[in-house]
């Protein structure tokens, strides 16, 4: 996903904003960001060790990129349901 997203960014990325639901490591949304969205937001489950890991992606990202506009964010939709 992250390759295609790079190799079709002036298509899908270039100004755009990015949202990805449960991003794991958030390598998808990191190319995002690094190629021109507009801003990036990186989900995923509220799971302390897998937010600790997204957040860290993130602020390598944004240290590498001069502060790109990319932010990790839990995902809260359906937490009333679980």
């Amino acid at each position: 996903m992250a390759e295609y997203l790079e190799e079709n960014r002036d298509e899908l990325v270039s100004g755009k904003h990015i949202l990805e639901l449960g991003a794991g490591a958030g390598l998808p949304s990191l190319v995002c960001a690094l190629k021109g969205a507009a801003t990036t937001v990186v989900t995923d489950y509220p799971d302390p060790d897998l937010v600790e890991n997204l957040e860290h992606n993130v602020r390598q990202c944004k240290e590498f990129e001069d502060n790109k506009p990319i932010f990790a964010e839990v995902l809260q939709i359906f937490m009333n349901v679980i």
